[in-house]
């Protein structure tokens, strides 16, 4: 039986149509859990630690939305969100900022005119809160 419109997708034409996540963080439990969140929601995801060729990924990989986080004394998140806000290629891509720190939170989004960022969320996340941040700035998978 053939779907509306006559046209059957198969699971790889199926996987390559859903919205991609790229999630940055140093703590890879978190990463992980991220991961399996959004992959059971039907995103495609890349995780990564920061590397310093991080934005090379971003850029390679153009994803739909970009999850950031914010250490206190790592420079490496903030860096990061320069550069994507610098470069013409990635200026457009929405970004939730998360933290544990929630004075981090609040100089990012003080900081507007430098990040665009969309978001900002403090963790421990509420996974519901997450899930609601991403269906309103990309929807779907």
């Amino acid at each position: 039986m053939q779907p509306e419109g006559g046209v059957m997708r198969t699971a790889e034409q199926q996987q390559m149509a859903r919205k991609h996540i790229f999630a940055v963080n140093s703590a890879p439990e978190f990463l992980d859990l991220v991961r399996e969140l959004l992959q059971d929601e039907h995103f495609n995801v890349t995780t990564t630690n920061y590397v310093p060729r991080t934005f090379e990924q971003i850029a390679g990989l153009k994803p739909d939305l970009l999850l950031i986080d914010l250490v206190v004394g790592i420079e490496a998140g903030w860096d990061l969100l320069a550069r994507l806000e610098a470069e013409a290629l990635t200026q457009g891509t929405p970004v939730i900022v998360t933290s544990t720190d929630p004075a981090l939170l609040e100089r990012a989004e003080a900081q507007r005119k430098h990040f665009r960022s969309s978001r900002y969320l403090v963790k421990p996340l509420d996974l519901d809160v997450l899930l609601a941040a991403v269906g309103e700035l990309i929807g779907e998978a």
